[in-house]
This record gives structure tokens, C-alpha cells and sequence, in this order.
């Protein structure tokens, strides 16, 4: 900070002090170096500071923060600064105030730990870049947050910096084919298997081809921004990417992290190798079809490397589990083909090759949802875990014991990613689908059971999805599903909302939907798209009935979407050759005989669905609540009107009664 006794200004940037010319810094590096002495100050507790004037102080830094890593001093200030804190009171996220996460709002106390923060973010946000790293090597060499040893987690400087790993990975994310799928040109992220210890200076060397065509490094998996979360676990913002534009670059994060090679889409590159200095082993099982890891290197080395992520990666399948989860896990072999065993059910069912443009699901664990729910993603970051806890070594997590555990949240939210076509309202029930297949294609779990499962009610058959809509009034009056934004929806996250899709399946198998997907995609490349969330109804069936080679109007009908105008769309059945299928109406004539018909059928129904009660004061449009309010007046007259709805139903389909086989 300048001293302003016996000074001349001579420009905007240069003062003669005490006879000597030195560069003035600029006013908002000024205020921040004072803001940033006034904390450590008080730290010390040399000049005490009420919580109004640590705010003041940190809002100061904030304003400032862009600087922070702008000179050598800032930077070296700034880490003394955390030093002195981390020395006298303890790490962020360490220390008892802290540990498990504060509000991000101040409420009163943890004025300081909330400046600090703000520090230690800007230092990732500022101060580490790919000029910086070079300008400021002598500084940034060695410096480290502390609150690393509590995310991403603890590890040892390596012993060596000439020490070298060299590692293989696929350097192209060709075009994708057919309907976007979300992600698919963002850039495909590659583990190598090591890992950046915090405080240390990595140097990854890369092929010509590599450099200047839009590759990255990053450092650190969890590339989530987290500055909406209401409450801090962590830093908002812990990876950082560094451009590759030379052969040989180095990069550093004062948190440490996994290192990764960021593949632009489009890009061709092939199989590459690439070299790591300085950096650290992390558990890796490769079961990419260039690079196998065996079931012996896992167990004599691969999961014993002291980096605190494991990365997993197929030509499919991708995620990052804790290291703490998995240095006693034994079999990486079963539960990566698991996996992929999941991933083909799910492309298989849209119609997508096998193997596409970057993995089809990509999963992560972090310390917090990376949103106020479950969200779709590259990374899909729907997973806690407690970095405190003492771990064995082998979780008993279900990404751990595959897809077939336990993977119905996941799978809905691939399904939102897949950006696949739909009909009207049905947004939140047909995602669940996916998991369906998972489970019955892939694993060969029974239909119903699997249906059941797909949304977290194995006890939901497909026959009680079709009585819990045959019951409602929506049924007995010959209208649709109720698709309304209201508590009255009857289709989404409900098993009725896509149970027409299962019951294709029951009567002619899961080809015709893997074949009206594909059509899709084929009529994309075409140039024809049709709207993903709202596919016109008429249309869609017409294309779905073509895929299952009969007429499914009395079936998806029956499951509560109208054809619009239902003439024209039976001629253009005729027109295809698309006749009335015998299975179909036999399906419908025994949904007839499950109508409840009185009170007491209507009540072991009801119990089926709720098998864990039916409390009351639930709202009366829905659930638990809807049940509440019918189980004391549903009697014959609401079952004989059912059953009098689903036959007019098989009267306009099929006016001559059973189709011949």
C-alpha cells in the first residue's frame, strides 16, 4: 500500500516517494489489499473488527475479487491471509464452525468464514489460469487450500516431479446421429487416471494434433457451479479447465483434482497418448475397448492408488466414486458390464447405436444435489456423500452394485435427457420407461416387477395401473387423462401416465418401440422433427402403429389419449393395411373384468396401491388423499359406468367384435 508523505504525483500511474519512483497500484488493488490486512488483522487479533465491519471489509473483496490474482502481491497476500485463518481457527469446512456446511446468507456469526470463502473462490476463479500459472509459478508452486483434505479429499505430494505417467485416451467425439441428445456437443471428458495433489504444478504433454483444435485439461471432475445453493458444503466452483495450446502445459488448483482431458465434439484425433508429470495415481478401471483394465491389476494396484477419486469408464458408461468407496471393492469387472448391459437396453429402446458420440450416462458423487432436485446432466450429480466419514472400502452404494439395484431416479433423469418424443403431457411419466427396459430387456426382470420398479412401486402392476385410471371419473365419462398443470394430472410421475408404452411391450414386445424411436431419428436426418414434448397425437399414433405393424388406436385410447380426428386416422390405418389387432381387444375385454364393482373390490384395490395405508388430510385430487376421498362412497354404479366407458370403447374399434388372428 502506498504512503502518501512527501509524494508528487507525476502521471496516473507513477509517484515520487522519498526519491524514489515506484508503480502506484490501481485504487480498486488498494481497497482490496486493505480489505484482505484489515481480516488478517483481526484474526491476529491485533485489530478486532465487529461482524458489521468484517462485512464491510468482505463486500469490499467481493467487489474487488476480479483482482485478486492479478499481481504477485495479491495473490501472496490472499494465501497468508488463508494461512493465518486455517493457523489460528482451523480449514474451511474443517473447523467446528463450518464442518458440514454454513447458510450462505448471513444469519448472524461466520461473518469471517464467509469473507474467506470468497477469498479462497476467487483465488480459483482468478489467479489460475494457463498465464498466470507461468507469470506466478514461484508463488503458486506449493500453495494449497487446507480445506482440500476435506473436498475433493487428502493426498500426499507426489514423490517425485520426474516421475511420468503415460496414459491413453480417445481424443474424438465424432458427430452425433440423430435427434439431439442432451450434451452431445459439449465436450466429452476422458479420465487418465491421475491425480493433482493440491499445491503442486502438473505438466501434461499432449500430440500435435491436440493443440489449438479446442482441448482441454481440467482439473478437478466436479465441474457443477454450485453459487444457487442456499447452503455452502464447498466451493461453488472446484474445477478449472486449462486450454491445451502447446504441446506441453501445465496446470495446477490449489484443491487438487482428478485430471482430465476435455475432447471437443467433432474433434478426430483417435486414440492418443498422453503424458502426466508431477501428479499422483488415482484408482481407475478402464473398460474402454482400447484399454482393459483386468481384474488382477485391479486387485493388486489399480484400486490402491492414493488419489481420493476412482474414476470408472466404458465406451458406454462413466462415473467417479470417492476412493475411500472402493479400495476393498472386488469385482469392477461384473459391475461395469452391468452397466453397459443398462446402457444398451436404454439406446436399443430410442433406436441410438450402441456406442455414440461420448458415454451414454455419466455419474458423479458430490457432497450435495448440484440442484434443488434430481436433474439430468454430464455429470448426472444426484448423489451425497459425507467426506468426514470413515469408510471401509467397499460401500454397500447401489452405483456400486450396478443399475439393476436400484437406478429408477437415474434413469428417469436419462430419460429427460434423451430429448425423445412424447405425447402431450406426458413429460414426467414416459421418462421412467428407460428403466423399464433396464431392467426387463437387460436383466430379465419380469414385466410388471419392472414396471412397478421404474417408479419406486414394485407393488403397481400394469393391471393395477389400469384400474387406478378405470376407477376415476375421468374413465367412466369417456374423456382423456388429465394433463392439466394442477394436482388433478393423472399422468405425471404416475405409473398410468405411461403404461400404454408397457403394454405395447406385454402384447408384441419391445421391438416396435425401438423401431418407431429409430424411425424418429431416421426422420430427423431427413429433416423432419416433430415436437419433442408435444409429437402430434394422430400422427404419432399412426407411426407408432406402423412400428408394431396393427392399429393401436383402441389401446393408447384406452389409455387416455383421443385420436383427434379419429376418422381421418382410420382411414389412413386402411390406407397402410394397419388392421385391428385380436390381442389388443382381448387385452381390453379382460381390463373389464377387473373393474371394481363394489365398495370392497374398490377397497383391496385401493390397499394394493397404498400398501402402506391411506391417511387422511392428503390433498383429495391425487394419491393417498384421491383414495381418501372415494374409498367410503365407490360403489356398483361407479363400476358398472367403467365398465360401460371401456365398452364403447371396443365398439368403435371393433364394431364385428374379435378381430381374426
Amino acid at each position: 500500500m502506498m504512503r502518501r508523505c512527501h509524494c508528487l504525483l507525476l502521471g496516473s500511474s507513477m509517484v515520487l516517494l522519498l526519491g524514489s519512483i515506484v508503480q502506484a497500484e490501481p485504487a480498486s488493488d488498494t481497497d482490496l489489499s486493505s480489505a484482505m490486512d484489515q481480516l488478517k488483522k483481526h484474526i491476529l487479533g491485533v485489530s478486532a473488527l465487529e461482524a458489521e465491519q468484517i462485512n464491510q471489509q468482505a463486500a469490499i473483496i467481493l467487489e474487488r475479487i476480479d483482482r485478486i490474482g492479478a499481481t504477485a502481491d495479491r495473490i501472496s497476500q490472499a494465501f497468508d491471509l488463508l494461512a493465518c485463518q486455517e493457523r489460528t481457527v482451523g480449514p474451511l469446512f474443517l473447523n467446528e464452525a463450518t464442518r458440514g456446511g454454513f447458510p450462505r446468507k448471513s444469519a448472524g456469526g461466520l461473518e469471517l468464514d464467509r469473507a474467506l470463502f470468497t477469498v479462497q473462490q476467487g483465488l480459483i476463479d482468478h489467479a489460475y489460469t494457463p498465464d498466470h500459472i507461468q507469470k506466478f509459478r514461484s508463488i503458486l508452486d506449493g500453495a494449497a487450500f487446507k480445506t482440500s483434505s476435506c473436498f475433493p479429499g487428502a493426498v500426499d505430494m507426489p514423490s517425485g516431479p520426474t516421475v511420468v505417467h503415460e496414459v491413453a485416451i480417445n481424443a474424438s467425439q465424432p458427430p452425433c446421429w440423430g435427434i439431439p441428445v442432451m450434451d452431445n456437443e459439449t465436450p466429452a471428458r476422458r479420465p487418465t487416471g491421475c491425480y493433482l495433489a493440491p499445491g503442486s504444478i502438473v505438466e501434461v504433454t499432449v500430440p500435435p494434433s491436440m493443440v489449438g483444435k479446442g482441448y482441454g485439461i481440467r482439473v478437478g471432475a466436479h465441474s457443477w457451479d454450485l453459487r444457487e445453493k442456499p447452503t455452502i458444503v464447498r466451493l461453488d466452483r472446484v474445477s478449472i479447465v486449462y486450454p491445451i495450446e502447446a504441446i506441453r502445459t501445465a496446470v495446477a488448483n490449489p484443491l487438487g483434482g482428478g485430471i482430465y482431458i476435455e475432447v471437443p465434439y467433432r474433434a478426430d484425433a483417435g486414440i492418443v497418448r498422453v503424458s502426466i508429470a508431477n501428479a499422483v495415481r488415482a484408482p481407475f478401471f478402464s473398460a474402454r475397448h482400447f484399454d482393459r483394465t483386468t481384474l488382477d491389476q485391479w486387485k493388486k494396484s489399480e484400486r490402491r492408488h492414493p488419489g481420493p477419486w476412482a474414476d470408472f469408464e466404458s465406451d458406454k458408461f462413466m462415473m467417479q466414486v470417492p476412493t475411500q468407496w472402493i479400495y476393498n471393492f472386488d469385482d469392477p469387472v461384473t459391475l461395469m458390464e452391468d452397466w453397459d448391459t443398462a446402457m444398451d437396453a436404454v439406446s436399443e429402446l430410442f433406436g441410438l447405436p450402441p456406442v455414440r458420440c461420448k458415454t451414454v450416462l455419466y455419474l458423479q458423487v458430490d457432497v450435495i444435489f448440484r440442484g434443488n432436485a434430481n436433474y439430468p446432466g454430464y455429470p448426472q450429480s444426484n448423489f451425497r456423500y459425507d467426506p468426514l466419514k470413515a469408510e471401509s472400502g467397499h460401500s454397500n452404494h447401489w452405483l456400486l452394485k450396478g443399475p439393476q439395484s436400484s437406478g429408477e431416479i437415474i434413469f428417469h433423469e436419462l430419460g429427460h435427457a434423451h430429448l425423445f418424443t412424447k405425447f402431450r403431457g406426458e413429460v414426467e411419466a414416459v421418462v421412467n420407461l428407460p428403466y423399464v427396459a433396464v431392467l426387463n430387456r437387460g436383466f430379465g426382470v419380469d414385466l410388471d416387477t419392472a414396471f412397478g420398479r421404474s417408479f419406486s412401486k414394485p407393488y403397481v402392476s400394469l393391471e393395477q395401473a389400469a384400474i387406478m385410471w378405470m376407477v376415476t371419473e375421468n374413465f367412466r365419462m369417456g374423456r382423456p387423462m388429465d394433463i392439466s398443470n394442477s394436482p388433478a394430472n393423472e399422468v405425471r410421475y404416475q405409473h398410468r401416465g405411461y403404461g400404454k408404452y408397457v403394454e405395447i411391450v406385454r402384447l408384441f414386445g419391445w421391438k416396435p418401440l425401438q423401431d418407431f424411436w429409430h424411425s424418429v431419428n431416421l426422420d430427423y436426418l431427413k429433416g423432419i422433427e416433430y415436437p419433442r414434448n408435444a409429437d402430434p397425437t394422430d400422427s404419432r399414433i399412426l407411426r407408432m402403429s406402423r412400428a408394431a405393424g396393427a392399429d393401436l388406436r383402441p389401446l393408447i385410447h384406452f389409455w387416455g389419449v383421443h385420436p383427434e380426428d379419429n376418422a381421418a386416422l382410420e382411414k389412413a390405418m386402411t390406407k397402410e393395411g394397419l388392421k385391428p389387432s385380436p390381442l389388443i381387444y382381448d387385452r381390453l375385454l379382460h381390463y373389464r373384468t377387473l373393474i371394481p364393482m363394489n365398495n370392497a373390490h374398490f377397497a383391496r384395490h385401493a390397499e394394493i396401491v397404498n400398501p402402506k395405508g391411506i391417511r387422511k388430510g392428503k390433498n383429495p385430487l391425487y394419491g393417498e388423499g384421491w383414495y381418501s376421498v372415494w374409498l367410503p362412497k365407490y360403489e356398483e354404479s361407479h363400476g358398472r359406468a367403467a365398465q360401460a366407458a371401456l365398452q364403447e370403447i371396443i365398439d368403435l374399434y371393433f364394431p364385428e367384435g374379435r378381430p381374426k388372428g
